[in-house]
This record gives C-alpha cells, sequence and structure tokens, in this order.
C-alpha cells in the first residue's frame, strides 16, 4: 500500500510540472507573436527617400520675406507638400530680427493657425489639405532694407519635430489697428490753411501735396437740408494721378475721398468712397454694358430705350445684391451677378437685348462684400444749364429728375439706397488739378457750354491749353484709342425719360440713351465706417490695405 502510494505521487508531480511547463512556454510564445507583429506593423511605416516641401511667398517659390527701409509689408507665405504621402511640417524664420524690425502672423478669413514647434500634419501633394497659408506681417522701422530668411522641417506624420538651432516660430503680431477714416484724415489730407489747388504735382514727389486729400467746403443741396457745415465738407484726392490706390476686392481699386454718408436710416456718418480702378468687362463684347434697356411699361421705363432712374436700372441689378430673380429682369436671366462673383447675361442694347458677362474672378468677394455699406445715393438730374462743379454737385443732390418735378410719375424716385453705384459727376469734376496753362480754378468754373460749342458743363476743349483740365484729372482713364474711356456716370439727364449723363472718350460730359452698348461702367461703393487702415501709403506700389 505504501508503495502505491509513493508511485501515484510521482505521477502527480510529474504531470503538475508538465502543466506548468506548458503555461510558460505558451505564454512567452503569445508574448513573442504579439511583439514580432507589432514590429511588423511598424515596419509597414518605414519611409525610404527624402521627404521635401515648398514655400512660395506671395505665390512665387521664394524662401524671404524683403521690406524696404522705413516700410510695413504683409506677405502671403503658403508651404506645400510635395510628397505623394502625409509628412509633418513646421516653419520658422532663421537668425534673430534685427534691432527696430518688428515680424509676426496676422490671422484673418482664409489663414492657417501658425504650425507649432512639433509640426503639423499635411495632406499628401495635390489633395485637400495638402498646404497651409499664413500672413506676415513685417515692420521695418530701420533706414535700410532687410531681409528675413524662411525654413521649414519635414518629417513622418507620427514623429514630432524640432527646432534647428538659432531658428524662431513667428509670434502673432500686434498690430495697433484704426479706423480707416480717422487714419486717412489725420494722415494723408492737407490741413485746411494751406490749400493749394491750383498746381499739377508730380507723383514721384512723395511730399507734393498731390499725394494727400484735399478739403472742400460744399453748398447743400435741397436733399441734405439740415446738414451742418461740417456734414457739408468733403475730402478728396486730385491731380493727374495721386496716391490714392488701395487693395480691395483682390485688385485695384481707388480712393475718391471721404464724406458725410446717410445709410438710408437718417444716420450719418463720414466714410471712404472708392471706385475699380478698370472698368468691368463681358465676354461677347469685352468693354461695354447698357445703363438700361427695359421696354415700356416696365418699370420706371415709358419707352423701349431704358429708364434714366438707377433705382430700377438693369445695370444697377448687376451690381447689386437681392435681385437673383426680379420682375424687371429680361425674361430667363439672373440679376446680382457682380455682387455673387457670378457669370450669366448683362443689358446690352435695347429692348431686352443682352451680352454674356462673367465676373467671376473680378466679381466681389465675400470679404469685400462684408466692407461696404448702404448708402442713400441722390439721383438729381442735371440739365446743362449748370455753369460750375459746385452747382453740379448740388443738382446731384437736388430734387428735379424726370418724372419727379418736371412730369408725374410715381414710379421714379429722387434717391436710391443701395450698396454699389457709379461715380457722380462731380467726382469727375473736382478731381482735377488743373495745370499751368489752365487752372483748377478756371477748370472750375468756365463750365458754361456755349463758350465752347461743345456738349455738356465743363466740356474742356482739347487742345494745348484746356487740355490741362482732363489730362489733371485722375479719374479720367486715357487708354481707348488713345483718348479715354466712354463711361457711364448715375446721373439722369433730367429733361428726359431715357437719357443719362455719360463721360465722353474726350473728357467732357455728355449724354446718352441708357441703352447704348457702347460705355464702360466702373463701380463704386462706400466702405463701412468700421474697416480699419491695416498698411500701406496709397502709392501704386505700396497701395492701401483695409481690414474690418
Amino acid at each position: 500500500m505504501r508503495k502505491l502510494f509513493r508511485a501515484s505521487i510521482s505521477k502527480v508531480y510529474i504531470a503538475y510540472l508538465l502543466l506548468l511547463t506548458t503555461f510558460v512556454i505558451g505564454t512567452y510564445s503569445s508574448y513573442a507573436y504579439f511583439t514580432v507583429n507589432k514590429e511588423k506593423k511598424n515596419a509597414i511605416k518605414m519611409v525610404t527617400g527624402n521627404l521635401i516641401g515648398e514655400l512660395k511667398v506671395d505665390d512665387v517659390v521664394s524662401d524671404k520675406l524683403v521690406v524696404n527701409a522705413s516700410e510695413t509689408k504683409t506677405f502671403k507665405v503658403e508651404l506645400y507638400n510635395k510628397n505623394n504621402r502625409k509628412a509633418r511640417f513646421n516653419f520658422y524664420y532663421k537668425g534673430s530680427l534685427p534691432n527696430n524690425v518688428e515680424a509676426g502672423y496676422v490671422m484673418e478669413d482664409g489663414m492657417n493657425n501658425m504650425p507649432k514647434e512639433t509640426g503639423v500634419n499635411l495632406t499628401s501633394n495635390g489633395t485637400l489639405g495638402y498646404f497651409v497659408r499664413f500672413q506676415i506681417k513685417v515692420v521695418n522701422n530701420t533706414s535700410s532694407s532687410v531681409t528675413i530668411p524662411l525654413g521649414y522641417e519635414v518629417g513622418l506624420d507620427y514623429n514630432d519635430l524640432f527646432l534647428p538651432n538659432n531658428c524662431y516660430l513667428f509670434e502673432e503680431a500686434k498690430i495697433e489697428t484704426k479706423p480707416a477714416v480717422e487714419t486717412l484724415l489725420a494722415e494723408f489730407t492737407n490741413p485746411e490753411s494751406t490749400q493749394d489747388y491750383n498746381s499739377n504735382y508730380n507723383k514721384q514727389d512723395k511730399t507734393a501735396k498731390e499725394n494727400k486729400m484735399y478739403v472742400f467746403n460744399h453748398t447743400a443741396g435741397t436733399q441734405q437740408s439740415g446738414w451742418t457745415p461740417d456734414e457739408l465738407k468733403s475730402y478728396r484726392y486730385i491731380g493727374a494721378d495721386p496716391n490714392n490706390y488701395i487693395l480691395f476686392n483682390e485688385e485695384m481699386w481707388r480712393i475718391i475721398g471721404i464724406e458725410t454718408v446717410d445709410d438710408g436710416t437718417g444716420k450719418k456718418e463720414k466714410r471712404i468712397k472708392l471706385i475699380r480702378d478698370e472698368p468691368l468687362n463681358s465676354l461677347s463684347n469685352p468693354t461695354f454694358i447698357s445703363w438700361d434697356n427695359k421696354p415700356s411699361g416696365t418699370g420706371s421705363s415709358n419707352s423701349n430705350y431704358g429708364s434714366s432712374w438707377w433705382g430700377d436700372s438693369r445695370l444697377m441689378m448687376v451690381l447689386n445684391p437681392g435681385y437673383e430673380t426680379d420682375s424687371l429682369l429680361i425674361s430667363g436671366t439672373k440679376g446680382s451677378l457682380y455682387w455673387n462673383r457670378q457669370s450669366g447675361k448683362c443689358p446690352y442694347s435695347g429692348n431686352n437685348g443682352t451680352t454674356d458677362c462673367d465676373f467671376t474672378s473680378t466679381g466681389l468677394t465675400s470679404t469685400a462684400q462684408g466692407m461696404i455699406g448702404d448708402t442713400k445715393w441722390y439721383l438729381g438730374g442735371l440739365n446743362w444749364e449748370e455753369a460750375s462743379v459746385s452747382e453740379i454737385y448740388q443738382k446731384e443732390r437736388g430734387e428735379t429728375a424726370y418724372g419727379v418735378n418736371a412730369i408725374a410719375n410715381t414710379t421714379r424716385g429722387i434717391s436710391w439706397t443701395g450698396k454699389v453705384g457709379l461715380m457722380y459727376p462731380s467726382d469727375y469734376g473736382y478731381a482735377t488739378s488743373g495745370g499751368s496753362n489752365m487752372n483748377r480754378n478756371i477748370c472750375m468754373t468756365t463750365a458754361n457750354y456755349d463758350d465752347y460749342e461743345v456738349y455738356g458743363p465743363y466740356s474742356w476743349v482739347i487742345d494745348e491749353i484746356t487740355d490741362d483740365c482732363i489730362r489733371g484729372d485722375w479719374l479720367y482713364k486715357q487708354e481707348y484709342y488713345d483718348e479715354g474711356y466712354y463711361e457711364w456716370f448715375i446721373a439722369p439727364f433730367s429733361v428726359d425719360s431715357d437719357y443719362v449723363v455719360n463721360l465722353y472718350s474726350d473728357g467732357s460730359l455728355n449724354y446718352s440713351g441708357s441703352y447704348v452698348n457702347s460705355l464702360f461702367a466702373r463701380p463704386v461703393v462706400y466702405l463701412t465706417s468700421d474697416v480699419k487702415y491695416q498698411q500701406g501709403d496709397g502709392s501704386q506700389s505700396n497701395p492701401f490695405v483695409f481690414t474690418k
């Protein structure tokens, strides 16, 4: 019995050892298998070859920011992933900034947060999210040009990056922004006590008075009853080519000046007035759009040649919001094309004629739309009895227009509230600086067309003397057939139902039927009062930049 008992214990012991050994080996095998698989999984992420990227500065491949002496400049910097796989990037500048030089990024719509030192992932080349865009502002308060070298690091998307020695991340720019109106009035306006309009200043001279606005004290039109002398005061750029350029809507516009504006509710404030530097284009006839061509009985039109009231003109409906569908449009067309940055049909010639027009690259961006305010546009008419620019200003803001005081027609008015208009005849008249043969004062007061036997007020005959009035006016665009543009104004001709004041190619004022298809249009807007000055001196190489 004792022998049997001993044998059984031995077998149990051996069985136990076998079981324990099997468990240990199995456990180790499972761990080893897991470890090998984990290493194999990581091995899939191994990349051969060099990862690359690309920097662009203002749409040009570059790795530096160059700023002239005493200049403030804002750059668009883009960093691209040029690989066919996801990769991680950071972005920096090399070396310390010189004394009296500041640089930082500006956050705005369409811009990205700055990369961290550890980097941000960009998707493979050509896919959504394969680049980042930054806006870098540099203020150079030194007497010499400054160059800031740029760099970036690139690595695998799952590995943190580090900055190389003596390289630094951009920090957010500490920008002190002032209202644009306040800035222009303080820094870009001539003192009233030193006004001298009768000189044709050289724009190349940065100290010339032409590069600032001039102060004008107007006499009220009847629609401005109760306005104070300060409200009637305006500030305007004059001369052949003043420094009034502004980068707006991703293209070049120019500042007409600053004047008091009624927003349509009775609220008045000083606002900046802009005009597009170049006219709008259409496709089939690449320069011209009719002012209006509604047939008789449609809206305010009582002829088949359109109406002279801007409030329901078809050009107005092309430029402004809210006319995507309207009973006054040509059947099968839509409005608000320029406002919505779209293509379609524009009015062209009489009785519902159309032409193709495409504003997909020239129409208003959402940023520009947000900077344009509602404005009460005065639609008093001219009738060629005016003898000076100041009288024209009053008539524009007066109460005489066809179908209002002249002939009963309740479909017309003497004002319109909206966002996009055209320039006034008085804007054109006030903008001249004259010249050495005919000074500005003569240009402003010798407007009687009977003396010159030419259509229209201040119809300056093109000769060696009166040519000064036109060549000294920056709103005259001498680029078409060696003359100027035929251009629409917003003002009606007060004694005809379908005639509108326009600018003739020789620089004189004229009038023509609203249906005419041989005139240009340049949009005019008033910015909201809360836009901020960001940079620029108004020169063509360093235009003003405003933001909200």
